[in-house]
């Protein structure tokens, strides 16, 4: 059974394990039309795969009510962990969010996720923001499963990485 906890000082050294490894599939083709974003999806002939860098959350995490870290363990392994704040916008931006190899598409996310929502509803956000990577195309449909619509592309956010072209904002609106 899964265990979703907050970050305390007990698991603050449990922050990076749930960051590994993962399979890029494909890429979303965001399309702008009449104040409307459609998308369409192009699958890789090859599966990618790519690791997010380490980012420790700093102390504040424990102090700020305006930020919490969810970890998910199961049978006390740490697999699994969501990191959101409250946005200058009044919306909940989640930053972070993996799931650890070996453990995904058994619903530690979609658990995740809701301990998140929760925590931005009693906290009187107007919803969920987040960003994913255009080539992401995993968790831009995890995004969409939960709820989440495009609201913008972004072709500039990443002109430090080669590797990426879009970053794409998702929004949730309660």
């Amino acid at each position: 059974m899964i265990k979703i906890v907050e970050l305390d000082e007990t698991n603050m050294d449990d922050w990076d394990l749930s960051n590994t490894p993962f399979e890029l599939t494909g890429r979303i083709n965001p399309t702008l039309k009449n104040g409307e974003w459609t998308i369409s999806e192009t699958p890789f002939e090859t599966a990618k795969i790519t690791k997010f860098p380490a980012e420790k959350p700093d102390a504040s995490y424990l102090t700020d009510p305006q930020k919490q870290l969810y970890f998910a363990y199961l049978d006390g392994e740490n697999v699994g962990q969501i990191r959101m704040f409250r946005n200058w916008n009044k919306f909940c931006y989640i930053e972070n969010i993996a799931i650890k190899e070996g453990y995904r598409h058994e619903g530690i996310g979609q658990q995740l996720f809701s301990a998140a929502e929760k925590w931005a509803r009693d906290n009187g956000y107007i919803g969920l923001q987040l960003e994913a990577q255009d080539d992401n195309l995993n968790a831009c449909q995890f995004y969409q499963k939960r709820g989440l619509q495009l609201g913008g592309a972004d072709t500039l956010f990443y002109t430090a990485n080669p590797n990426i072209s879009v970053a794409l904002q998702w929004y949730k609106i309660f």
